[in-house]
């Protein structure tokens, strides 16, 4: 495989750095448990019971806790039980997905960083040698709507996903471009979905992609984009070829870079499995910016983690003075 000479790791602040409505992990946590809407009753009901029975102290109860407990049942005592729990895996997934999925515009003057930054990361179709990778953390579709919703980015630039996602639209024409978005997603992407009728939905062969303005996007609609929530329990996710095959690329792109940059992500503490992916490379980690006050403890424990690479300043500020 040809290796990336730099790689940018993007984390949930670098999307809220230009799409400020786009919920965080804190955000999303604001929602639960009252704020969970009505068309989601068993997940409603399963956070009432929870709270009964931790005598109602909500501190016990966050998307991650939510979503590890639910994600990680797998033994029921009868069919009925069963499928409660499909129920409630349902329910957990499309809720998280209908947070975060926004359409909202973005800012003039936000637009105008990010195209920067896209062109600024755009490999040349001909070359043979690839100089940027993005490695997304997230689950939205912000690269992609930031390169549709400019003709000048559109009509030269695509989005490769390292790995063979045909679009839903199959006989829609396609576009050759000049360039491409080198983007592997890590945990999936809102704009993927499950074809109709697969057995196994991981596997890559029945995975296609699906945009709001397409034909088929009425059929998708309903259905659950496939990605991996925010919780402990990611197992059952990496059984098929379509993780496994992404983490796989990552982890060799890594090994290979010359310099690694991290915007918007924090390295969080309760995730070991990704700490331990990433700073197995901290030594060619050029920086990591995370908009964090200078007193805040996160930042003071990313400091004793990674050094002076770390740099206090919001995704989109920053890009602004190196783009």
């Amino acid at each position: 495989m040809q290796n990336y000479r730099r790689i940018y790791v993007l984390g949930s602040g670098f999307s809220k750095s230009f799409l400020p409505s786009l919920p965080t992990l804190r955000d999303l946590n604001s929602y639960i448990p009252g704020k969970i809407p009505s068309q989601f009753p068993h997940l409603q009901e399963y956070c009432r019971h929870f709270l009964a029975i931790c005598n109602g102290q909500d501190e016990y109860l966050n998307i991650e806790t939510l979503a590890t407990a639910i994600l990680s049942t797998q033994i029921f005592p009868g069919e009925k039980e069963r499928l409660y729990q499909e129920n409630l895996r349902f329910e957990l997934l499309r809720f998280i997905a209908s947070v975060i999925r926004r359409e909202d515009p973005l800012e003039p003057s936000a637009a105008e960083v990010l195209g920067r930054f896209i062109k600024a990361c755009a490999n040349d179709c001909g070359d043979a040698r690839r100089e940027t990778l993005l490695l997304s953390f997230n689950y939205d579709a912000l690269i992609e709507r930031a390169i549709a919703m400019k003709p000048e980015l559109s009509s030269k630039i695509s989005v490769d996903y390292g790995v063979h996602i045909e679009p839903a639209d199959r006989s829609a024409e396609k576009t050759n471009c000049e360039q491409t978005i080198d983007l592997i997603k890590l945990h999936g992407s809102l704009n993927w979905f499950p074809l109709k009728g697969v057995s196994d939905e991981l596997d890559l062969k029945n995975v296609c992609q699906v945009e709001t303005t397409d034909r088929s996007f009425p059929i998708y609609e309903e259905d659950t984009p496939i990605f991996i929530p925010m919780a402990h329990a990611k197992e059952s996710f990496l059984r098929g070829s379509l993780f496994n095959l992404l983490w796989a690329k990552a982890d060799y792109y890594l090994k290979n870079a010359e310099e690694i940059h991290f915007l918007g992500y924090g390295f969080p503490k309760t995730d070991i499995n990704n700490l331990e992916f990433l700073l197995k490379h901290r030594d060619r980690i050029a920086n990591v910016v995370v908009f964090e006050n200078e007193d805040h403890p996160d930042l003071k424990r990313l400091r004793r983690l990674l050094g002076k690479c770390v740099i206090s300043r919001d995704a989109k500020d920053y890009l602004s003075r190196v783009f």
